[in-house]
């Protein structure tokens, strides 16, 4: 296949996978299953199906998801979770590769114990990419989803360590505790301090570029740029993609003004939207390269069942296990303190459940050596394992979520009503001072600015006293607004038809229509 009948390939699959997501939408099922199994639906019937290189994946695709799923993580509810992200990223992860290891062996005596803990090791870090493409449609409570995204965007360390030290045994060479301690941190540190560095560098670049599409487009390269540099130094570079992310997120309100914030949130969601239909579609096509690697001949297929099945066991009920034994229950015993909101059993249930797998699993079991002992066995073990976790666990997770009747829990903070008063009131209050000191305005302006601040404080107060009621009242007037800015963009494109404006006036009227429209269309979601 040559490189312009790849990109049509390529655009045929954007195309498809932008069907299976709609379709997806249309019987309530999540579009990762969807996609996946469109995937290997192609990669079984195709006749010319490229082969897809994991690594490939890791590179182009992998760093922008997690520098947008880092970018908007609730920064301090990670940090109040960040005793159970510990839990998890260590312990369930390590006890995971275990349980794998031992299960896998049990059921296949004569595979190596290395290859089976290599196996463990690969299938133990749940996948960033997958849980953010399952949990953003749901609503949970906002520690639960900061600790499930933080755990998935931070574990890769842990996990890499294990499956490097069983890839060494396996191949006798020699790794010790201390060897394994200095990878460890070797991989954490260098990741987290390159991430720092180029999250800083951002802060300080985006401001003085000026243009926001410049801007957007550095804010790509440095997702890239990050990821590379520090596996380079010999980092993680998951670690430093998030690190990054996580500094720019924090800082955002103030490097960003509103011309860069618009453009590139609404850049971002449209490439997010593809990497992640395309990444789903893409592991799912790497079933041909599976297929003609791995012998057809049902004894093979039926070893690779008798490996991924118990590993597939093993994995869920691990983390279940971890999740009951050493997060929740602690918790219950030390739920008298004053001041702490144990995690509930819905929760726990919730959190063990979303375990799901992904391109990192598939691209560390490719990578292995070619000689590596029960090398294809692994490999298709692996992918079987994150089709099974994204079926099962993703594909239940939101009916678990309705059985449960877990919703978000109540608010310790302002509603966003009470935070548009105190901000808006805050506008008053500075206006009135304003028009204390200056003489130079006309009263006119300073009455209309007045009128308009202390009515979007009255709205505004009235719906979180009121109630239920006011807000019907106050979302009927919104609509008015909304139906009157449709009135003003039929009268613009009638004077642009009958040829009385010209198009840079049409497109400046309109780029004000359309964001007095999205403020309205913000204000009337519930």
């Amino acid at each position: 296949m040559s490189n312009v009948e790849f990109f049509h390939y390529l655009l045929l699959l954007i195309c498809g996978a932008g069907a299976l997501t709609w379709l997806a939408e249309r019987i309530a099922i999540p579009p990762a299953v969807v996609l996946l199994l469109g995937g290997c639906v192609i990669a079984v019937a195709g006749r010319r199906v490229p082969d897809v290189d994991p690594n490939l994946l890791l590179t182009a695709v992998l760093p922008p998801l997690l520098m947008s799923s880092s970018f908007y993580t609730a920064w301090k509810e990670f940090q109040r979770g960040i005793g159970t992200i510990v839990s998890l990223v260590l312990g369930a992860v390590t006890f995971t590769t275990v349980a794998v290891a031992f299960s896998v062996h049990a059921f296949n005596p004569n595979l190596p114990w290395a290859a089976c803990f290599t196996l463990g090791a690969i299938v133990s870090p749940p996948d960033a990419v997958a849980a953010k493409a399952i949990l953003q449609r749901h609503p949970l409570p906002a520690r639960l989803v900061a600790v499930l995204e933080g755990e998935s965007l931070v574990n890769d360390a842990s996990g890499l360590l294990l499956y490097q030290m069983a890839v060494s045994a396996a191949l006798a060479a020699t790794i010790t505790v201390t060897s394994g301690t200095v990878l460890f941190f070797t991989l954490t540190l260098l990741g987290i301090a390159v991430g720092i560095v180029c999250g800083q560098a951002m802060c300080w670049v985006l401001p003085r570029l000026g243009d926001p599409m410049l801007g957007i487009v550095v804010t790509f390269v440095m997702a890239w740029a990050s990821y590379g540099i520090a596996e380079a130094v010999g980092g993680s570079g998951v670690l430093s993609v998030v690190t990054c992310g996580l500094v720019l997120g924090i800082r955002q309100h103030r490097v960003f003004d509103a011309d860069l914030r618009i453009k590139a949130k609404a850049t971002w969601e449209a490439v997010v939207f593809v990497l992640e239909a395309l990444v789903f579609i893409l592991i799912g096509l790497t079933l041909h390269a599976l297929l003609s690697r791995v012998n057809h001949e049902s004894a093979v297929l039926t070893a690779g069942l008798r490996v991924a099945l118990p590993a597939t066991a093993a994995a869920i009920i691990a983390r279940l296990a971890w999740v009951f034994a050493a997060i929740w229950l602690p918790d219950q015993i030390r739920a008298k303190r004053p001041g702490r909101q144990p995690w509930t059993f819905k929760e726990a249930v919730v959190l063990g459940w979303a375990g799901m797998r992904g391109v990192v699993s598939l691209a560390a079991a490719i990578a292995l050596p070619a000689n590596f002992p029960g090398r294809d066995l692994i490999v298709f073990s692996t992918f079987l394992l994150i089709i099974a976790t994204l079926v099962v666990q993703g594909g239940s997770l939101a009916p678990l979520i309705r059985l449960l009747k877990l919703r978000p829990t109540a608010r310790h903070t302002m509603s966003e009503h009470e935070a548009r008063a105190h901000t808006f009131g805050a506008s008053l209050a500075a206006l009135e001072e304003i028009d204390e000191r200056s003489s130079g305005i006309e009263r006119a302006t300073f009455e209309r600015l007045l009128a308009e601040y202390r009515i979007r404080v009255t709205a505004n107060e009235s719906a979180y006293r009121l109630g239920a009621d006011r807000i019907e009242h106050r979302a009927q007037f919104l609509r008015v607004e909304l139906e009157l800015v449709g009135v003003s963009r039929g009268a613009l494109l009638g004077l642009h038809r009958d040829g009385k404006v010209d198009d840079a006036v049409l497109h400046r009227i309109e780029s004000e229509l359309d964001f007095e429209e999205l403020r309205l269309m913000r204000l009337l979601e519930p």
